[in-house]
């Protein structure tokens, strides 16, 4: 079972990535992707400021959108599969 709270303090603690995030806590990237929703709603809404370094294509340079928290699985622009992960942190 995930505690939003322990996610919270390790995204307080600096950036991570949802799949660094997953391997941490022992869970499947995918799973993560619910919770991470979750959390960012949340801290907004109790006033930290939300920072998202959105996911990249590492071919040609697409930026995916911030409301894509985990990593996507191909670049639509190129088609490519070489992707930076998107970099979460929350700022108390």
């Amino acid at each position: 079972m995930v505690y939003r709270r322990d996610l919270v303090a390790l995204l307080a603690a600096g950036p991570r990535t949802a799949s660094s995030l997953a391997r941490e806590l022992g869970l499947h990237r995918g799973d993560m992707a619910e919770e991470l929703a979750h959390i960012m709603r949340s801290a907004r809404a109790a006033g930290h400021r939300v920072a998202v370094v959105p996911a990249r294509c590492k071919s040609c340079g697409f930026l995916f959108g911030e409301d894509k928290l985990t990593k996507p699985s191909r670049c639509p622009a190129c088609k490519g599969a070489r992707l930076f992960e998107p970099l979460l942190t929350i700022e108390t």
